[in-house]
C-alpha cells in the first residue's frame, strides 16, 4: 500500500459521509494481472474482487446496472466498469460477474487489442461481448490524452474507436470512458458528435439527473483497497477526494 492511500484512508474515516442516492460508477482496470512497477494499484486481487461483488449483489449500494442501462434519474444505481481491455476481464472478472448476475461495462482501446498479453485479442473481445450482462464501450482509439488533441485528431480518436468496435462486434457502441480521465466540456461535445451517449471520467462522486452524461463521475477501485475501503467508496465516504481533482464539467 502506498503512503498516499494510507493518508486518504485516514481522511475518509475522519470526514467521509454517505452520499445522496444516484448513479455510482466504479472504475476498475484489471483483476489478477500483475503489472510490474505499478504505483497506482491498478490490479485488484481476485479474492478481493469476489468479496466486492458479494457486497454489490446485495443491493446495499444500489441496483447494479451497465453504463448504458442506467436510469440516471436520481435513484440508487451502481455500475461496474473496466478500462483498457485487459485479458482478465474475460478470464477472471466476467465469470464472477455473470455468476452474481451483475451487469458490467468494459471500455477498450482498439489500438491495444492484439498487442499481446495482458490485453485482449479481438477474438477474445468478441467472446467477452457474449457474456450475459456484458456491455462493450470505447476507451479512445490509441489511449491518447484526448483533452490535449485538436479538433480533427480528437474526432479521429472518438469516431475511429467507435467504428472499429462496432465493425468487430456487429452492435452499436454508445458508451465510453476517457483515457487518463482527461475530459472537458469540449471533448464531451466532440464525443456526442461522434455518436456517444455516455462517458465516464475520473472524478469521484455520485451522478444525479443534472450531471452531463458524457462527463459522468467514477470512483476508482484499486488493489490498495481493503474491504472497508471498498464499502466506503461504494457508499460515498471517499467523495471528498473530488476536491483535489477539479470537475471537468466546469472546464
Amino acid at each position: 500500500m502506498s503512503w498516499k492511500h494510507s493518508l486518504w484512508r485516514a481522511v475518509a474515516a475522519a470526514v467521509g459521509a454517505d452520499a445522496r442516492p444516484g448513479l455510482r460508477i466504479l472504475g476498475y482496470h484489471c483483476v489478477g494481472t500483475d503489472i510490474p512497477g505499478d504505483p497506482y494499484g491498478l490490479c485488484v486481487r481476485p479474492g478481493a474482487f469476489a468479496r466486492q461483488l458479494e457486497a454489490i449483489a446485495s443491493g446495499r449500494f444500489g441496483t447494479p446496472v451497465c453504463l448504458g442501462g442506467a436510469k440516471l434519474d436520481g435513484s440508487a444505481e451502481l455500475c461496474v466498469t473496466f478500462d483498457d481491455g485487459y485479458q482478465d476481464a474475460l478470464t477472471t472478472a466476467a465469470p464472477l460477474l455473470a455468476e452474481k448476475n451483475i451487469p458490467f461495462t468494459v471500455c477498450v482501446t482498439p489500438g491495444l487489442l492484439d498487442s499481446g498479453r495482458p490485453h485482449l485479442a479481438w477474438d477474445e473481445l468478441r467472446e467477452l461481448a457474449k457474456v450475459p450482462g456484458a456491455e462493450i464501450g470505447a476507451h479512445g482509439l490509441t489511449h491518447a490524452r484526448l483533452d490535449a488533441l485538436g479538433g480533427s485528431a480528437l474526432a479521429r480518436e472518438l469516431e475511429g474507436s467507435r467504428r472499429r468496435l462496432e465493425d468487430a462486434l456487429g452492435r452499436a457502441v454508445t458508451v465510453m470512458s476517457w483515457p487518463h480521465g482527461a475530459a472537458t466540456r469540449r471533448t464531451a461535445a466532440a464525443a456526442k458528435a461522434a455518436g456517444f451517449a455516455r462517458a465516464g471520467c475520473s472524478l469521484y462522486g455520485v451522478n444525479g439527473p443534472g450531471r452531463d452524461p458524457l462527463l459522468l463521475k467514477r470512483t476508482e477501485i484499486t488493489g490498495f483497497d481493503d474491504d472497508r475501503d471498498f464499502a466506503g467508496k461504494a457508499a460515498g465516504r471517499w467523495d471528498w477526494f473530488a476536491r483535489r481533482q477539479g470537475d471537468p464539467q466546469a472546464r
